[in-house]
């Protein structure tokens, strides 16, 4: 073999040395740190979801005693009207929080949806073919869009997408969400 040719297939042999170390070092690291990402919000979920459910059943029934309470006291002719005034404050905070657990049911579904896409990421990642394949990344794309049931995730994804940074999609977000109203509430 001629030097020149023993130094191409060498030259041939540490490019293809370099895509496996980029591989091992990129692609095998990369999914242990998403893996440990679901596992931390699956964690997250599964503990709140316990707390949230007990302050939920508590609020629910909190509510239901004092519309039984507020509903005696206003049927009795000697009730002050600061008592009446304060049971219907009390009924509209309580009404208050049952719409902050609607938000959190918000917050676990979008987190669900996150991890529903580090998992179909995975199995891209995973693979050498599907990782090189554009198709593949284009029904990722695809898959995780139609998991969506928010409008607020399907803009911050097509902003993402068409190459807008998060950081801006976030501000965008943002400006048009200052304060959520009560009617904003999607129920799922």
């Amino acid at each position: 073999m001629v030097m020149s040719q023993v130094l191409a297939a060498n030259k041939h042999r540490d490019i293809h040395q370099d895509d496996d170390t980029v591989d091992w070092c990129h692609i095998q690291e990369s999914l242990k740190i998403l893996l440990l990402a679901m596992a931390q919000i699956e964690l997250s979920l599964t503990d709140g979801e316990h707390n949230v459910t007990e302050l939920g059943s508590l609020f629910t029934n909190m509510a239901k005693h004092l519309d039984e309470v507020n509903a005696f006291l206003s049927q009795q002719s000697d009730t002050p009207d600061e008592i009446i005034s304060h049971g219907t404050d009390l009924a509209a905070s309580i009404n208050e929080g049952v719409v902050a657990f609607q938000f959190y049911d918000r917050v676990s579904q979008r987190l669900q949806h996150v991890i529903m896409g580090l998992a179909l990421m995975e199995e891209v990642l995973n693979s050498k073919q599907l990782r090189i394949s554009p198709d593949a990344w284009r029904k990722l794309q695809e898959e995780i869009q139609e998991s969506y049931s928010l409008d607020c995730e399907r803009k911050m994804f097509d902003l993402v997408l068409q190459g807008t940074s998060v950081h801006e999609a976030l501000k965008l977000y943002r400006d048009e969400n200052q304060s959520p109203k009560e009617d904003d509430i999607e129920l799922f």
